[in-house]
């Protein structure tokens, strides 16, 4: 949506993106929205882009294979802190969008001289056609686990207000042939099964970062590269240096991530995709190339480090950092280059 909404080939006119930014500046509170929303007090431009939005991507979320997590449309108050964040004058999507279409009249340019200009408008055009088919399987797989859990989450809700179990989201923690047992028997007690099958879990709660290798002794191994003070040595993602203020990320949720700032994250997938529109870098923890955050980084031309070691502990909040995504280090600036 937020694409939509900022791009100039967008589905909304001049005359309705003011009337929406009017209304929405003035939408305060996330209970504000949702009234507006049910009162139909956006235009029907918006309306019908946000609904349209919500149908195709509100399967999608933080960890979306997974059936247990939570989906983008149950938390209205995420959709809505998003769009509060966005600059539709300024922001990832519009200057990319500027970049390509720059990077095309080069290219266009150099095939007319050669006399290919024909054939390089036809293999453009089937490039940007297919490349959005790289993650359609993935997609289609979401959307059917989005449409799973809202079923699962039905006989969920139905099992709470029973009092067989304290919470719909506790059917997860129930095995498929428990679940089947249980629908056929209305006196199995599930609670004990739930605590059952949450153990193990619980006794590894207190690990928050597993080790990367294990060796079959059970040695673990840590490679520290050597560096100079102030300097974090990673891999090399994405093109370009870039100063600013660092805010650390654990979920693409957890807190704003404003107009200008470095994302610094463990990892990314689909779901951080909005995060990425206001920075203007990025560091992670783990991940190579082809990490979900590394493409997104190259496709917006975001100076990206990755394979940043505790990078999410040893940055902090507010932290002055230099992103040199060319040669692979994270810098400590000590003041902020203004």
């Amino acid at each position: 949506m937020c694409k939509h909404i900022s791009g100039r080939d967008n589905n909304l006119s001049s005359k309705a993106q003011l009337h929406f930014c009017a209304l929405f500046i003035a939408t305060q509170t996330v209970d504000d929205f949702k009234q507006k929303l049910s009162k139909h007090e956006y235009s029907a431009d918006f309306t019908k882009l946000y609904d349209e939005y919500i149908t195709r991507f509100g399967c999608r979320g933080v960890k979306e294979i997974d059936i247990a997590t939570p989906r983008m449309s149950e938390n209205l108050p995420h959709i809505f802190n998003t769009l509060k964040q966005i600059d539709l004058e300024d922001n990832a999507t519009l200057n990319v969008k500027k970049r390509s279409e720059a990077a095309y009249e080069q290219l266009l340019q150099i095939a007319r001289e050669m006399g290919k200009e024909k054939r390089f408008v036809m293999l453009a055009k089937v490039y940007r056609d297919m490349n959005g088919y790289r993650d359609h399987p993935k997609y289609m797989y979401v959307v059917a686990v989005g449409l799973l859990r809202r079923k699962v989450l039905q006989l969920g809700n139905q099992w709470a207000r029973e009092g067989r179990i304290d919470s719909a989201e506790q059917i997860f923690n129930l095995s498929v042939e428990q679940v089947s047992q249980a629908e056929n028997d209305s006196n199995l007690q599930l609670m004990p099964l739930v605590e059952a099958n949450i153990a193990p879990y619980a006794k590894v709660a207190h690990v928050k970062d597993w080790p990367r290798i294990i060796d079959s002794r059970g040695k673990i191994y840590r490679a520290l590269p050597e560096t100079k003070e102030g300097e974090i040595v990673g891999e090399a993602i994405s093109l370009g240096i870039i100063k600013g203020r660092a805010k650390v990320l654990l979920d693409p949720y957890e807190k704003p991530l404003n107009k200008g700032e470095i994302l610094v994250c463990k990892a990314s997938e689909p779901s951080w995709a909005p995060v990425f529109i206001n920075a203007s870098g990025v560091v992670m923890e783990v991940g190579g190339p082809l990490q979900h955050g590394a493409i997104i980084a190259r496709e917006y031309g975001l100076p990206c480090v990755s394979s940043v070691y505790d990078a999410t502990k040893i940055i902090k909040d507010g932290d002055w950092i230099e992103v040199d995504g060319s040669d692979g280090i994270v810098r400590v600036v000590n003041e902020p280059n203004l």
